[in-house]
């Protein structure tokens, strides 16, 4: 618990001058920068109690492990990728739920420093209006998994109208294509991919030191 506090502490230090900017942004936002905003809070507000926990808890094993400690943005994470950018030349994301919902709500995909600069900003004005939790919910509700299956609308083709009776490892699964989104024909290729993160996955909630990562872990047996 100690150290958890010490983590938090550390990432929300490391954060704050992306806080002071989006602080100041209150103020002098642009006009566009805050329809994006607003459109991002008028989704969580609109789905942000609709996909159950188990598919929650999957979303954070898999995409933001340390969530519940950051404000939005993970700089641990972006300073490890940029390490291994320059170490390597391997390209990886650092991106927190958060973002990847503001990513995904202003339809801004460039491999820029701005469009990331931009998200980080909306991510930390978000969680100022918004919770975590809803976040997540809004995030899964309209997120792309693959051909013909897109949002709660997807994940209820799926699995029925019932997504509580959807079991974590199900879930897992499904989050485990918003990184190779299903194609059209799924080939032996993309099947193996699926079931090599979800392995993954599951070996790292039960190897970390995090408590709730290893019973989100046990719960899936």
């Amino acid at each position: 618990m100690a150290a958890q506090r010490i983590l938090k502490t550390l990432l929300w230090t490391l954060s704050v001058p992306q806080i002071g900017i989006s602080l100041l942004l209150e103020v002098f936002a642009p006009r566009e920068f805050l329809t994006d905003l607003n459109s991002c809070i008028s989704l969580t507000k609109q789905y942000g109690k609709s996909i159950p926990q188990q598919f929650i808890d999957a979303l954070i094993l898999a995409e933001d492990h340390r969530n519940k400690l950051h404000p939005g943005v993970d700089m641990l994470a972006m300073i490890r990728v940029l390490m291994i950018r320059v170490w390597s030349g391997h390209v990886q994301g650092a991106s927190t739920i958060e973002q990847q919902y503001v990513r995904v709500v202003s339809n801004r995909y460039e491999r820029t420093i701005r469009r990331k600069a931009r998200e980080q900003l909306l991510a930390l004005m978000l969680l100022r209006r918004t919770q975590k939790q809803e976040i997540a919910s809004a995030y899964l509700a309209i997120a792309f998994y693959g051909s013909s299956s897109v949002g709660i609308v997807g994940l209820k083709t799926k699995f029925g109208e019932d997504l509580t009776k959807v079991s974590f490892s199900q879930a897992l699964q499904m989050v485990a294509q918003l990184k190779y989104p299903r194609p059209i024909n799924p080939d032996d290729a993309w099947k193996f991919k699926i079931a090599a993160r979800v392995n993954a996955l599951y070996s790292f909630g039960n190897g970390t030191a995090n408590k709730s990562f290893q019973r989100i872990a046990y719960r899936a047996r």
